[in-house]
């Protein structure tokens, strides 16, 4: 059974569609921003943050709305465009043979943000007065499933995915391995985060934050670059739509590319610190399970971060199964760190590289820190065949993943 992409949605920095950020991502455009009202917070030395612009979701019931956090609602947004993008109206969702649909979305913890109001309310009043009767359900580890469900009316089979930055190519590669089984005709699958100061403050506590460049923040995210300073956190959605290939036919709707494999492979070594062998590991088995040798590969999208030590190591596990002539680049220049939202948006930026038979270079790689493998890392957008392309990223804890996406055949 094959698995294809018949919607993408996306909710970025960039812009509140997919249109919006790969145009973006084509002017090499950034909306990292300084974040002065953060220097309240003792020991906080990263105060750099890439915000979504203002969206509206007054349309959804209250009913609805009101169990929905940031993070929930933007989901909910990108999953209405790639519906829309596959040909699937709201109504339509609820008419479709739901057994054989599932939803898989996830996010890093539950809204920070109502998190941190959450536990200070407890705190304050020395017990649960005050609290809303819907203050969980934003907090709550699979809240964002659980709302965009809701606001779908989507009655089928879901699972609440969640490993942090590898979160929305997790879903992606269990809903293409679910498809290629048969269990399921099509499968819903992202993520989502929201920007919040505590954020940074995990990344800063284990010093992989970026605490330079405050006053040129677009300039702060510089993955491979010699001078980058850490990653900049940033937040988002996405949201891909994952049918069978025979499905997708019957239906009669627009492929925009084939899942041609996906792999997921923990290093079990550090908590925090990327592990060269274990990254090289989960490509290996990624191009295995696709069935192509690396010399097929035109294009890896790095997840490189711009931290000191992830960089590195991943460039030289590309360099070790692939060598130094396929081209790589990494988005998070342009978008900043989108945690649970970045497998699935990079994914979604690879398919329209595709599309445009083009490659969008690494954003502030002025020059590539020489402890870097040699790999052929672009600086600049490069017109370039683009057929097949490796995706890659990775989480705290050893959370590997690699996904291939080639042009529909």
């Amino acid at each position: 059974m094959r698995a294809c992409i018949t919607g993408m949605g996306a909710i970025t920095s960039l812009g509140l569609n997919v249109r919006e950020m790969y145009k973006g991502l084509q002017n090499n455009d950034c909306n990292i921003k300084y974040y002065e009202e953060w220097k309240q917070y003792n020991g906080l030395n990263s105060f750099l943050g890439a915000p979504v612009p203002s969206y509206d979701i007054k349309y959804l019931p209250r009913e609805v709305r009101r169990s929905m956090s940031r993070m929930s609602e933007m989901a909910f947004l990108s999953t209405i465009e790639a519906l829309k993008q596959a040909n699937i109206d709201l109504e339509e969702v609820r008419k479709i043979n739901t057994d054989r649909v599932l939803l898989i979305m996830g996010s890093t913890t539950g809204s920070p943000a109502c998190l941190e109001e959450y536990y200070r309310k407890l705190f304050e009043n020395n017990g649960p007065k005050g609290q809303l009767s819907t203050s969980f359900f934003k907090v709550m580890g699979h809240s964002v499933a659980a709302n965009v469900a809701l606001g779908l009316g989507l009655k089928s089979p879901m699972i609440s995915c969640a490993s942090a930055c590898s979160t929305s190519s997790h879903a992606v590669i269990l809903g293409m391995e679910l498809i290629k089984t048969g269990l399921y005709d099509m499968v819903i699958a992202g993520g989502a985060d929201e920007l919040h100061y505590t954020s940074a403050c995990v990344f800063d506590t284990v010093k992989a934050a970026c605490t330079q460049f405050m006053d040129r923040p677009q300039e702060s995210s510089r993955p491979f670059d010699k001078d980058r300073a850490g990653l900049v956190v940033s937040e988002g959605a996405s949201t891909i739509i994952i049918e069978s290939m025979e499905h997708a036919s019957k239906r009669g709707v627009e492929v925009h590319a084939e899942l041609l494999g996906g792999a997921y492979y923990c290093d079990g070594t550090h908590m925090s610190q990327p592990q060269q062998n274990s990254m090289m590991q989960t490509m290996k088995m990624c191009l295995n399970r696709a069935g192509i040798p690396p010399s097929q590969v035109d294009y890896i999208n790095a997840h490189a971060t711009a931290t000191s030590i992830g960089d590195i190591e991943e460039s030289n596990a590309v360099a070790s199964v692939f060598g130094n002539d396929t081209p790589v680049s990494s988005l998070k220049g342009h978008l900043g760190h989108s945690l649970a939202a970045c497998g699935g948006l990079e994914l979604i930026a690879s398919v329209e590289m595709i599309k445009n038979q083009e490659i969008i270079a690494t954003k502030n790689l002025i020059e590539v820190d020489s402890k870097c493998a040699p790999i052929l890392l672009l600086k600049e957008n490069e017109k370039r065949k683009v057929n097949i392309v490796l995706s890659n990223n990775f989480a705290f804890g050893g959370m590997n993943t690699s996904l291939i996406v080639s042009r529909p055949l």
